[in-house]
């Protein structure tokens, strides 16, 4: 297996990964939707950073985050990145056991730490909790949510 940081020549990669993980949810096909989610990613690559991983000669899954910048407060060290929440994670049925998700999630967690980055924050899936238990991610319980419009 490889974990590759996503750069510009893989804009489609992480589109087809992507429109997969919808579909895998039941979300509709959409014409088109590979390009624009292609020039969506390379327009804002510098704050979405990605990977994906390759298993057995094909795209096993992805990984996409968003890194949010920090505000500034007192007594907060200088050059703090902020925070990145992990937009999606998704691993393709075939290779999923096979130590992808934990490598993509190690992949990113190594590059925020390069960064300075504080806190990386997920939504976990129900089903998913052992998964993120495992990978040392805790319950944050002063996170809510209010949804304008459905997800999916």
């Amino acid at each position: 297996m490889r974990i590759v940081r996503a750069g510009a020549d893989d804009a489609f990669v992480l589109a087809a990964l992507s429109l997969q993980f919808a579909l895998s949810l039941g979300g509709p096909g959409e014409p088109g939707y590979l390009d624009r989610a292609a020039d969506h990613w390379l327009r804002h690559r510098h704050q979405l950073p990605a990977w994906f991983a390759e298993r057995e000669g094909a795209h096993a899954g992805y990984l996409q985050a968003v890194l949010l910048p920090e505000t500034a407060w007192p007594g907060q060290p200088p050059g703090s990145r902020g925070r990145l929440w992990v937009q999606a994670m998704y691993v393709a049925p075939d290779h999923r056991r096979h130590g992808v998700g934990r490598s993509l999630l190690a992949a990113c967690e190594h590059w925020a730490a390069g960064e300075g980055v504080g806190v990386i924050r997920l939504r976990c899936e129900p089903g998913a909790e052992q998964f993120y238990d495992a990978a040392g991610y805790a319950p944050a319980t002063e996170v809510r949510e209010k949804r304008l419009r459905p997800l999916r």
